[in-house]
C-alpha cells in the first residue's frame, strides 16, 4: 500500500477513539479466521497484509524523523475512499510527544503541521 508518512506537532486528545495496532490485528485475525473456516465466503485475509502495512509505515516515519520510540500504543484511523475504507496509522513519539501519521491518501490539511 503505497503510504505518505507526516511528522507533525504533538496530538494531545483524542487517542481513546482510536483502536490499537494490536487490537485492529486481533479485528483482522478473527476476521481471517472466519473466511478460512467459511463464515465469510466473499472476504479475504487481511493480517498479513497488515503488518506488512505497518512495518512500511515504521520505514516511512523514521525517514521522515521519527526516532523509532512510540509514547503510549501506536493507533489504527480509517478513511473512506471510492469502494472501500483503508487505514493507516497514528503514535506519538516517545522522547518529545511529537505525532507521526502514516497515511495511505495525502492528507493535505497536515502539510502545515509538519515540523521535519
Amino acid at each position: 500500500m503505497a503510504q505518505k508518512a507526516y511528522y507533525i506537532t504533538p496530538i494531545d486528545f483524542g487517542w481513546d477513539y482510536l483502536p490499537s495496532v494490536e487490537e485492529f490485528a486481533e479485528r483482522l485475525s478473527k476476521a481471517d479466521l472466519d473466511v478460512k473456516l467459511g463464515k465469510q465466503p466473499y472476504g479475504e485475509a487481511r493480517l498479513e497484509q497488515f503488518l506488512a502495512d505497518f512495518n512500511e509505515a515504521k520505514e516511512l516515519a523514521a525517514r521522515a524523523g521519527w526516532e523509532g520510540d512510540f509514547r503510549g500504543p501506536p493507533s489504527v484511523f480509517c478513511l473512506p475512499i471510492e469502494n472501500e475504507i483503508v487505514y493507516g496509522f497514528v503514535w506519538k513519539q516517545d522522547n518529545n510527544g511529537d505525532t507521526l501519521v502514516v497515511s495511505p491518501q495525502p492528507l493535505p490539511w497536515l502539510d502545515p503541521l509538519v515540523i521535519n
